[in-house]
């Protein structure tokens, strides 16, 4: 998974999109319209695939049921060296 910060304005949180969606009207929602600030890519599965996220969506996608914390560049650091156990990566 590759890891970026955000500056586009353009670009919304997908997990805020999902949540709130369109107006019967077809505008989006105003909390759908939550600017990304960070956007990861996959580098694996769906390789290619992006998804952007405000920085409360982030940290509920970080923070595992237990309470743990589990940042994007620690699952980063975790996908790339099972990859080099798998034999995917020299």
């Amino acid at each position: 998974m590759a890891i970026y910060k955000n500056s586009d304005r353009r670009i919304w949180c997908d997990p805020c999109k999902v949540r709130y969606g369109k107006l019967k009207d077809g505008t989006w929602h105003h909390r759908a319209q939550i600017m990304a600030v960070w956007i990861t890519v996959s580098e694996t599965i769906n390789k290619g695939f992006r998804r952007a996220y405000c920085q409360p969506c982030a940290n509920e996608y970080q923070t595992w049921p237990d309470g743990s914390i589990w940042t994007f560049k620690q699952m980063q650091e975790y996908a790339r060296g099972m990859r080099q156990i798998d034999g995917m990566e020299s």
